[in-house]
């Protein structure tokens, strides 16, 4: 009798756990069911980030500090470089018209440019008659073969427009200033053997710019405007006197301490962090 009692509330207490499993297995599946029926039902929200831009004071989108140094080049190919030679001109009879001369000693001068210098070139002559196609060079590092190539390639003839050049090289020149936020050194030398108009004006545009002028004269008469606006101009007579004034105009005039430099970029660095 006390064995069927037992018996009678094992089997009740078995349906009891029973009962509570199967109950305990129905709220979670309840449970899951209205998660993924929330899920369901929400916007889908983008999560990807897009990379935050950093900012650099020496790589920012205004430019960036460097200490190079850049030298635009105006190189007159006009008509009157195919004169020949003589005795007030040239005196080497080794080259027979002054523009072959000319690229002579610009091929000497290539040979003691560092290279690290930026350089531009800007062409009037025969081949270069518009003005958009007169840069054959732009401003740049590591050119000198193509610099070398450009002034081979000139062929003489056509005017001289002089003074529109100088604007052109002292806006390049100027934007290239801007690039480097102010550091550097800037120097448009012009290589000319004719007169021509408006030199004051672009001088004085030049001037504005804070872009000085390094002129060479070959063969140029005493009174020629380039005198009067250059901030050095040295006159050529022969072409061995061109390649020495071409070397002349490059040479290094300012000293900038390489532990102040880097001291400065690293200090505006970190300002803009």
């Amino acid at each position: 009798m006390l064995l069927e009692l037992i018996n009678v509330i094992m089997k009740k207490f078995y349906y009891f756990v029973v009962c509570l499993i199967v109950l305990s297995q129905c709220i979670g599946c309840q449970k899951r069911e209205k998660q993924q029926t929330t899920a369901t039902n929400q916007p889908t929200v983008e999560t990807s980030q897009q990379a935050e831009p950093t900012s650099d004071f020496a790589t920012s989108d205004i430019g960036q500090i460097s200490l190079a140094r850049n030298f635009y080049f105006i190189f007159d190919g006009s008509g009157s470089m195919r004169d020949a030679l003589s005795s007030d001109c040239g005196g080497d009879q080794t080259f027979k018209r002054k523009l072959e001369g000319a690229k002579w000693a610009v091929a000497e001068f290539l040979k003691k440019v560092p290279e690290d210098v930026n350089l531009g070139l800007y062409v009037f002559d025969e081949n270069h008659r518009n003005r958009s196609e007169r840069e054959v060079v732009p401003l740049g590092t590591n050119n000198m073969a193509a610099f070398l190539q450009a002034i081979n390639a000139i062929e003489a003839g056509g005017g001289t427009p002089l003074a529109e050049a100088i604007r052109f090289g002292a806006e390049v020149l100027a934007r290239q200033r801007e690039q480097q936020l102010g550091y550097g050194e800037f120097r448009l030398i012009v290589v000319t053997d004719g007169l021509a108009d408006d030199i004051p004006q672009a001088a004085e545009f030049a001037t504005e710019n804070a872009i000085p002028i390094y002129a060479i004269g070959l063969c140029i008469k005493e009174d020629h405007p380039l005198r009067q606006y250059a901030v050095s101009y040295r006159a050529a007579d022969n072409f061995e006197d061109l390649a020495k004034a071409l070397e002349a105009t490059v040479v290094e005039t300012e000293f900038y301490d390489a532990k102040t430099f880097e001291a400065l970029t690293g200090h505006m660095t970190e300002s803009k962090q």
